[in-house]
């Protein structure tokens, strides 16, 4: 039986863009995903030149990333100087959103309009309106939809949630997450869109998602959460940046009644815990992910201690490890879109639309109370 083929218009062309694109072209066999085929059939710049030099660097991709160019995953590919000719591309069955995240809500709702499927980079809009805006338009327009969360659909993610679920590690108490570094920020113009407020720069927006997703994916989905109630927000914090006056770095502490607490935390100014960048208190002994947390390759099971008592428990260390396939590790969710579009979904079950709006009404109450200059920065729903 012949692989789906799903055809990808690209939109915005910097460093995420050639990191997703270039995953598209590793053969899929590799990942055990014979079941589906990307073909990118589109690039959307600011200049016919940009889109072209972007697509002119695809084409001379070598080691994994070769087997696409190899076997027509580039062939006919048009490159745009504007992104409307993207949309209205016959060719193009899903856009990809790589442009900044003060762009993707009218980025998406351009596709959207122009009857496109979606898969737009996180954090998935500005806030939380305008995530509703574009939950409510892909439902009218009947198309599929997701925030592009590669992490969730990581071999190790599946292999997590299992033993945690699975009690073997006994109830579980609380998780820790953290993504820092030092991203030296007396060395940037205030102009960086890190740096800038009017793009919604900042720690919280750009690495708060990553804490957050292992929080959902641990906490949120866990079987104790019958419900899938959301968390209460007990507590956050931001340190402002003085210079520009966004935030350096955010704290958060989310409670899910009936399962535990996260912890989390996100940093520019220093490099987290390379060793635990989550750590997940479990009544028997902790599970502990090695960096990076976007995606991590190995855990540990970590006993509390010595104790002969407790035979049959965790008495020893144990050390995993799910290496991703070759590439950066974003095609397992351009694989999620494939199928879910072959199947006619129009949202993704391991990464719902509803997840992405309670990630945003979160990121958006910290925020709200932090006190930076990015505090009453609006989207353009309505718009």
């Amino acid at each position: 039986m012949s692989p789906f083929t799903l055809r990808w218009g690209i939109i915005s062309t910097g460093n995420i863009a050639n990191t997703f694109c270039k995953d598209l072209l590793v053969d899929p066999s590799t990942r055990k995903a014979d079941d589906v085929f990307h073909k990118i059939t589109a690039i959307g710049s600011r200049s016919v030149n940009s889109a072209q030099s972007f697509l002119n660097n695809l084409n001379s991709s070598q080691d994994h990333f070769r087997w696409g160019v190899s076997n027509g995953a580039l062939d006919g590919c048009s490159a745009y100087g504007n992104y409307d000719q993207v949309y209205n591309d016959p060719n193009v069955d899903v856009v990809y959103i790589a442009a900044p995240h003060t762009l993707h809500h009218k980025n998406c709702k351009d596709a959207l309009k122009a009857g496109k499927n979606v898969l737009c980079e996180k954090p998935f809009t500005l806030d939380a309106e305008e995530a509703e805006e574009l939950i409510g338009l892909a439902r009218e327009k009947g198309l599929f939809m997701m925030e592009a969360v590669w992490t969730r659909f990581q071999p190790i993610t599946y292999a997590i949630q299992e033993i945690i679920a699975s009690g073997r590690l006994g109830k579980l108490k609380r998780i820790t997450a953290d993504n820092s570094l030092d991203f030296k920020l007396d060395d940037r113009v205030e102009s960086h869109r890190m740096l800038d407020p009017a793009l919604g720069g900042g720690a919280l927006l750009d690495l708060g998602p990553y804490p957050l997703v292992w929080a959902l994916l641990i906490l949120h989905h866990h079987p104790n959460n019958v419900d899938r109630s959301s968390p209460k927000i007990l507590n956050s914090y931001q340190t402002i940046y003085g210079r520009t006056g966004v935030d350096s770095a955010s704290r958060m502490l989310l409670e899910w009644d009936g399962v535990g607490q996260a912890d989390l935390r996100c940093d520019l100014t220093c490099h987290g815990y390379m060793d635990g960048v989550v750590i997940v208190t479990c009544e028997e002994g902790d599970l502990v992910v090695v960096a990076p947390p976007s995606k991590p390759q190995t855990f540990h099971i970590i006993p509390h201690g010595p104790d002969p008592s407790r035979q049959g428990k965790v008495i020893e260390k144990e050390t995993h490890h799910y290496p991703l396939s070759p590439g950066h590790g974003m095609a397992y969710e351009a694989d999620e879109v494939a199928r879910c579009i072959q199947a006619n979904k129009k949202e993704s079950d391991r990464m719902p639309l509803e997840e992405s709006l309670m990630v945003m009404r979160i990121l958006d109450e910290v925020r709200r109370n932090g006190g930076t200059k990015t505090k009453d920065l609006r989207g353009t729903a309505g718009q």
